[in-house]
C-alpha cells in the first residue's frame, strides 16, 4: 500500500507539498498540482485524514536564499562586519524553528533552480537584490527580509529605516547642527532607500537642505566620496550602514582628522565592530535577530495556512550614542 511519503518522493516534492495539493491550497503551482496528482493516480494512492493534515505538522523544509554578491561583500568585508549583520539575521532564523524537526538549506540564486525550489515548504529570501522571474511565478510561500518590492504583495520583515534615520538626524539638528550630510550606498536597496528619505525628511522638516552622496560598498569610492565631503566641512556625516562609516572613520584617523571633535559620524546597523571602534561608532541599531525570528514564524504560519494574507512587519529601530557624536546639547 502506497503512502503519503512515496507519492512526495516520486514527485520530488515534500510531503508538506503533497498535503496542499489534496487539500487543493492555492500556493501549490499548477506544474507541480498536475505532478503530485498523476504520481497519486499512478501509485493509487488513497489519502487519509491524517495525511491531509501533514501540512501542519512540524517537518518542513525550508530554502534560505541569498544574492551572490551578499555573500561576495561578506567574504571580502569581514573587517567591517557585513557576515555578522548577516549571522545575526540566520540565527534569529534558526532559533524561530529550534522547537521543530525543520530543515533549513542556505543557498544563493546561482546554485537553485525551478526544479530544486519544489521540495521546500516555503522560502526566506534575505536583500534587496533582484528575484529571480521564475522564483516570482512559484506558489510556494515566500517571505522577504530586509526587503520590499511596490507593487507585489509579497510577505515581508523590514527594518524601519525611516523612522530610525529622522530620529538620529533630528537629534542632531536639535543640537543645532546644521551642515549633516549623508553618504549612503545604492539607492536600489530597500533598506538604504528608507534611511534616505528618513534624513531628507528631517532635514526639510526643520527648514534645512538635504545633501547625499552615493557611494560604492567600497574604500576607494568611500574614500573619494568622502574628499568631496570635507570641502564642505561638514559638521555631522550620516553614512547608510556601519560598515560605510566604519571605512570613514580609518579615513579620517589616516588624515589626522579627529572624531566628534572636527567630524562627527553616524553609522546604521549596530554591529558589533561599532562598539569596539576606536572611537565606538554612534549608529542607529536594527534588530537583527528579531527581523529573522519574526521571518521565521511568519513563514511558519504561511506553510499551515494561518493569517494567509500578505503583510508587512516593520521592526522599529533605536539610536545608540557613543563616541563619534558629541553628547552636550547645543553647540558653541
Amino acid at each position: 500500500m502506497s503512502t503519503i511519503n512515496d507519492v512526495a518522493k516520486l514527485a520530488n516534492v515534500s510531503i508538506a507539498t503533497v498535503s496542499r495539493v489534496l487539500n487543493k491550497s492555492e500556493n501549490v503551482s499548477e506544474k507541480t498540482k498536475i505532478k503530485v496528482l498523476k504520481v497519486i493516480e499512478e501509485l493509487g494512492f488513497e489519502p487519509s485524514k491524517d495525511a491531509k493534515n501533514l501540512a501542519t505538522l512540524k517537518n518542513k523544509n525550508i530554502l534560505v536564499l541569498t544574492s551572490e554578491r551578499i555573500l561576495k561583500i561578506t567574504d571580502q568585508r569581514k573587517n567591517y562586519g557585513i557576515d555578522e549583520f548577516y549571522k545575526a539575521i540566520l540565527m534569529g532564523i534558526e532559533d524561530g524553528f529550534k522547537n521543530t524537526k525543520t530543515k533549513i538549506e542556505l543557498k544563493n540564486y546561482d546554485q537553485i533552480n525551478e526544479n530544486y525550489i519544489q521540495k521546500f515548504d516555503g522560502i526566506i529570501i534575505i536583500g534587496s537584490d533582484p528575484i529571480p522571474n521564475y522564483i516570482e511565478n512559484i506558489k510556494i510561500p515566500i517571505v522577504l527580509l530586509d526587503n520590499y518590492i511596490p507593487g507585489k504583495d509579497y510577505n515581508c520583515v523590514v527594518s524601519n529605516g525611516y523612522d530610525g534615520a529622522y530620529f538620529a538626524i533630528n537629534k542632531m539638528i536639535k543640537r543645532n547642527y546644521k551642515k549633516i550630510y549623508h553618504l549612503h550606498g545604492s539607492l536600489s536597496y530597500y533598506g538604504f532607500k528608507t534611511r534616505y528619505e528618513g534624513y531628507k525628511s528631517a532635514m526639510q522638516d526643520n527648514g534645512l537642505m538635504p545633501e547625499t552622496f552615493e557611494c560604492d560598498e567600497t574604500e576607494e569610492s568611500i574614500k573619494n566620496a568622502l574628499n568631496i565631503l570635507l570641502k564642505k566641512q561638514p559638521e555631522v556625516i550620516f553614512t547608510s550602514n556601519d560598515p560605510i562609516a566604519l571605512i570613514l572613520i580609518d579615513l579620517l584617523k589616516k588624515k589626522k582628522i579627529k572624531i566628534p571633535e572636527k567630524v562627527q559620524i553616524i553609522g546604521f546597523d549596530d554591529i558589533i565592530q561599532s562598539s569596539i571602534s576606536t572611537p565606538k561608532l554612534s549608529t542607529v541599531k536594527i534588530f537583527k535577530y528579531e527581523m529573522g525570528n519574526n521571518a521565521a514564524l511568519r513563514i511558519n504560519e504561511l506553510i499551515n495556512g494561518i493569517n494567509v494574507h500578505p503583510v508587512m512587519s516593520s521592526v522599529f529601530t533605536k539610536f545608540v550614542e557613543r563616541d563619534t557624536t558629541k553628547k552636550e546639547e547645543g553647540k558653541q
